[in-house]
């Protein structure tokens, strides 16, 4: 159809340069359809602009420069317009400040007025009485368009002319159009299947001037179907007397398409197949379509096909721009992107926001750091950012307590900046604005940060963006003087909430286009991919407040076509425009939700019976993808070598790739290898020999019985955990917190440990008072430090209801969280004085060697074969109880976290209560323990107050001589085993499940490669293996009674 048009130009038009208009309505063509001319014909014959460019030329032949009304400044008029009309209470707009979604709704239905030639507010009453529109709606409407018009006399530049203004002046002078262009001939419209009154306007004289010729791409004639949406356009062209000419397609494939395109949307569509030229492909995910797509790029490509005739449309593009960003690049795609974004999703406009939020009266942690990692931030040192950020990410607000630990001049810097910023909240318009300017230009030298910032569509977009902060704040400058009851501060974050921002088109030669579906309207390609056809992303129905569906039903001249429609054509002509069309979709959204295809493609299936091909897309497209397909593949090293030898792979490579090989073999396997964390014995002498090894805590036991490798990389590689940002005390800290508050509470109340104390003897006032005391007295020494809401519900749980409120700073809190009325000391109060039979005789007793406090000297478990293992720990409490002639001993290990099950210390996982036991011998005197009843158990005092004593290993045997003989025997055999699987190197991963291991919180996980899907089989030939220890827990075949069931 273009080239007909260029051949019908060419001959009723002049030679000179010039002379040949090629007006388009979308702008990215304009190189496009330049370089298609100039194939052919004389190059600048013909030039192509949009017709708001053409007409705006002409405007300034007739009336000298002028300036239009910007989008920023258009939406500042609408936005004090409506805070008038909502101060009025007779408006059903009444009532809070106009929000930027209304404000942003009403801009674009004043531009619709403006563009149907209305004015001013009496022009728009004038409609509205002509109609059946509700008088609350019309009436608030026409004063908010009163207040709009009134401002922009008021406060815009006299020389500033809306869209409507320029065109309409355009349309009634009474000069001739040729004489403003006597260069031009022949004018070709393109694209225009719609026109606003002042738009059909100049276009009747553009008509009257030249020769005119319109291109419109017709699927049904014009006779509803998928033409629907031309029926305004085609009326226009009709009434002006153009002549139509049908263009039928020639090639095949546009036979075939044009057959399917003629059947869309019809009752009875005629039996259609479904042409080759035409596929679908249906994938798992998003990323997945776009890896689908990207592999098919890199063939084609790679076949030789240039990028230029290769194009990808994806209506949603600014959801999928991450996905395409990401997987062209790791493809080696070459290629450009056009798409719409949000102000707020750049760099620049981050920057602004950020600032805006700092002027809040309590500004947040998160809106500094968020500053300080934004890389056009650079105005303090790397380390002072970093300390601020760690200190900063503890707590709720923006405070001095972050600053503490950098220098002076950066504490400064902040400080003056935030305070600062206040005058947004505090001072007049212009002050405001003067200080925003300031920091972003001064400051932070935004502009120059943005011109240094990447390259390409990168810079690109952060270019586009910082422009448009700066349109948004010079909106402001000419309304000063504008009465508002909002603060600057309010103004300001409500103008730049929602600002879009769209990157002009480049030169694409030499890339791959991907854009959206309205840049792609009028384009032709010789292969497109049309990814994303979901109901989510196509055809979209705008938002808009619901009475002006009503003004659109009362007066349809104030509305644009139907988005359903306008997609319905724009997806047709897409088709017809291209040799090759594969349309993608996704089986579920980023989230696993399921999603819903376009209503398009439901129309094509019931016209053609077309089936999307499922399934995974696993070609070669990329390192990854090469190396799922070697990790798939029989004979993979196999496959490695014959690479080196054919020269794909060079020997370093080569060798590379078959160490990986080697190692993911032996990983696969259940059997452990020398890549499952298996060291020799002298290696682990080397790296962490007896001399660091023993005596061990139970602690360290547990960790290793809980996974080998979290042991070794803790114990022997010496690998600190990562140092997390915590807004509370962790579990570490509150256990030790509260370890030594419960110890110095009965250390005070009692000064001879020989002596028996009788808790019930105190009354409970003085013993919660002396508690309180104590525990705040703890507070001040700890060796933590936090402050915010979460760390004051920490405080609330543990001292609610403990002693007298007047002196308990945490008895209660009135801040935005549920506080129990009785927290965890004071129901520990409770539960010692309801047990009654407590006698705690030795706190935190210590045993083995190398503890500071401890006189018990070497505390050795002997083994059956004379060898034996050196403990050592502290035993947070032991009570004396029962009779002299049969006295009771209770050890107990105080657990702020939920206590274990027994059943895991009888299975050997667990050897907290085992070691207390077989280390009493040597806290306690001889008398105190031969003839005792020995007990332990876990003293769960978990916050906020859950406090309780649950049965000890004792329960889990018969007799004393049962668990003497469970300690002395199977305890200390299991101790021994462990203590020759650290020696012989046996570091592998968990036997136990992922649960019973603490995979999730595991801080080496990232650099783990457990399997648990192959647990048993990893147990089966860990059991075999004579230096690993297998847990009894997880032995499906094995019971504690077969371990004991000898005599």
């Amino acid at each position: 159809m273009e080239e007909q048009a260029f051949r019908k130009a060419n001959t009723v038009s002049g030679d000179s340069l010039g002379s040949i208009l090629y007006i388009t309505r979308n702008d990215a063509r304009r190189s496009h359809v330049e370089d298609a001319w100039a194939d052919t014909y004389r190059p600048l014959r013909l030039r192509a602009e949009t017709l708001d460019s053409v007409v705006r030329d002409w405007y300034e032949e007739l009336d000298g420069p002028i300036e239009r009304l910007s989008g920023q400044v258009n939406r500042r008029l609408t936005e004090y317009a409506l805070d008038r009309a909502t101060e009025r209470e007779v408006s059903i707009l009444a009532g809070e400040p106009a929000s930027a979604a209304l404000a942003d709704a009403f801009s674009s239905r004043f531009s619709l007025f403006d563009d149907a030639g209305v004015s001013t507010a009496d022009g728009l009453a004038t409609e509205f009485a002509r109609s059946d529109l509700d008088e609350q709606i019309s009436a608030a409407t026409v004063d908010a368009y009163r207040s709009y018009g009134e401002l922009r006399r008021d406060y815009v530049d006299e020389w500033t002319a809306t869209r409507g203004e320029i065109f309409e002046s355009v349309a009634t002078t009474d000069a001739d159009l040729s004489d403003l262009s006597p260069e031009l001939d022949t004018v070709i419209l393109s694209g225009y299947h719609e026109f606003r009154p002042v738009e059909r306007a100049v276009v009747e004289r553009v008509v009257d001037a030249f020769d005119t010729i319109a291109l419109l791409p017709l699927h049904q004639n014009g006779e509803g179907g998928v033409d629907s949406v031309t029926a305004d356009g085609l009326a226009v062209y009709e009434e002006l007397g153009f002549e139509r000419t049908v263009v039928e397609p020639r090639q095949a494939t546009s036979v075939d398409v044009a057959t399917v395109t003629n059947a869309l949307y019809r009752h009875e569509p005629d039996d259609v197949s479904t042409p080759e030229m035409l596929t679908w492909r249906e994938l798992p995910t998003p990323e997945r379509e776009v890896r689908f797509v990207a592999r098919e790029l890199r063939t084609e490509l790679a076949d030789g096909r240039h990028p230029d005739d290769l194009a990808v449309v994806i209506p949603g593009i600014e959801a999928y721009a991450g996905y395409v960003d990401d997987v062209f690049e790791t493809y080696g795609i070459p290629h450009v992107t056009t798409a719409a974004s949000q102000l707020d999703r750049t760099f620049a406009g981050s920057v602004v926001h950020d600032l805006l939020r700092l002027a809040e009266q309590e500004p947040h942690a998160e809106d500094l750091t968020s500053l300080l990692a934004n890389p056009l931030v650079d105005f303090l040192p790397r380390e002072h950012v970093d300390a601020i950020t760690s200190a900063a990410r503890r707590r709720d607000t923006v405070t001095l307590g972050p600053l503490d630990d950098i220098g002076d001049d950066a504490r400064t810097h902040i400080e003056d900046l935030i305070s600062s910023l206040g005058t947004l909240r505090t001072g007049d318009l212009e002050t405001a604005l003067g200080v925003l300017r300031r920091v972003l230009d001064d400051e932070f030298e935004l502009e120059s940060a943005v011109e240094n910032y990447a390259g390409g569509t990168t810079q690109a977009t952060e270019k586009q963006a910082y422009a448009v902060v700066d349109e948004v704040l010079s909106s402001f400058e000419s309304m000063n003087e504008v009465p508002s009851r909002l603060s600057p501060l309010a103004l300001l974050t409500r103008a730049f909430d929602g600002v879009p921002i769209r990157v002009p088109q480049g030169a694409a030669s030499g890339h791959v286009e991907v854009l959206g579906m309205l840049d792609a309207r009028m384009r032709s390609f010789e292969n497109v991919y049309v990814v994303g056809l979901t109901t989510e992303h196509f055809p979209i129905s705008p938002e808009r407040p619901a009475f002006f569906d009503e003004m659109t039903d009362a007066h349809p001249r104030f509305d644009t076509c139907d988005e359903r429609l306008r997609g319905r054509y724009l997806f047709a002509t897409l088709l017809a425009n291209a040799d090759e069309v594969t349309l993608t979709t996704p089986e579920s959204g980023v989230d696993e939700s399921a999603v819903v295809r376009s209503p398009v493609l439901d129309e094509l299936q019931r016209v053609t019976g077309i089936e999307p091909v499922e399934g995974l897309d696993e070609r070669i497209g990329s390192r990854e993808d090469l190396q799922r397909r070697i990790a798939a593949h029989p004979s993979r090293r196999v496959a490695v070598d014959h690479a080196g030898e054919q020269g794909d792979f060079t020997p370093a490579q080569t060798k590379r790739t078959d160490r990986g090989l080697s190692c993911a073999e032996n990983r696969s396997d259940p059997n452990l290898t020398s890549h499952d964390g298996l060291l020799d014995a002298d290696t682990v002498e080397a790296v962490y020999p007896s001399s660091e090894r023993e005596p061990y805590s139970a602690s360290r036991i547990e960790r290793y019985v809980e996974c080998g490798f979290k042991f070794y990389a803790e114990n022997a590689l010496d690998i600190e955990d990562p140092d997390n940002v915590e807004l509370t005390p962790t579990s570490l800290q509150t256990g030790s917190y509260v370890h030594d508050v419960l110890e110095r509470f009965y250390v005070d109340i009692t000064s001879d440990p020989a002596e028996d104390l009788d808790i019930n003897s105190y009354e409970r006032d003085v013993l919660e008072d002396r508690l309180l005391d104590i525990a705040l007295d703890e507070l001040t020494d700890a060796d933590f430090e936090y402050d915010g809401l979460f760390y004051e519900r920490w405080l609330t749980e543990l001292f609610a209801g403990l002693g007298d409120s007047e002196k308990n700073p945490y008895a209660g809190s009135s801040k935005p969280h549920d506080a129990p009325e009785r927290g965890l000391f004071v129901t520990f109060i409770e539960e010692e004085l309801a047990r009654g039979d407590a006698r705690p005789r030795w706190l935190e007793a210590p045993f083995g060697d190398g503890l500071p406090d401890s006189d018990t000297g070497p505390v050795e478990v002997e083994r059956s074969d004379g060898s034996a293992v050196s403990i050592r720990g502290y035993i947070d409490r032991i009570d004396a109880g029962g009779t002299d002639e049969r006295p009771d001993v209770a050890l107990y290990d105080y657990k702020t976290g939920r206590a274990p099950y027994m059943t895991k210390t009888t299975g050997g996982t667990k050897f907290q209560l085992p070691i207390y036991l077989l280390a009493a011998e040597a806290v306690l005197s001889e008398d105190d323990f031969d003839d005792a009843a020995l007990s332990a158990t876990y003293y769960q005092v978990r916050p906020p107050n859950d406090v309780k004593v649950p049965r000890g290993i004792e329960s889990k045997f018969d007799s004393q001589a049962e668990l003497r003989r469970f300690l002395d025997e199977v305890v200390s055999e299991w101790l021994g085993q462990i203590d020759d699987a650290i020696a012989d190197g046996r570091f592998h991963t968990t036997l136990l499940s992922s649960r019973g291991a603490k995979c999730s919180y595991c801080d080496y996980r990232r650099a783990c490669d457990v399997r648990h899907h192959r647990k048993r089989g990893r147990i089966e030939h860990a059991r075999e293996d004579e230096s690993a220890y297998v847990p009894l827990r997880v032995q499906d075949d094995t019971d504690l009674e077969a371990v004991m069931g000898d005599d």
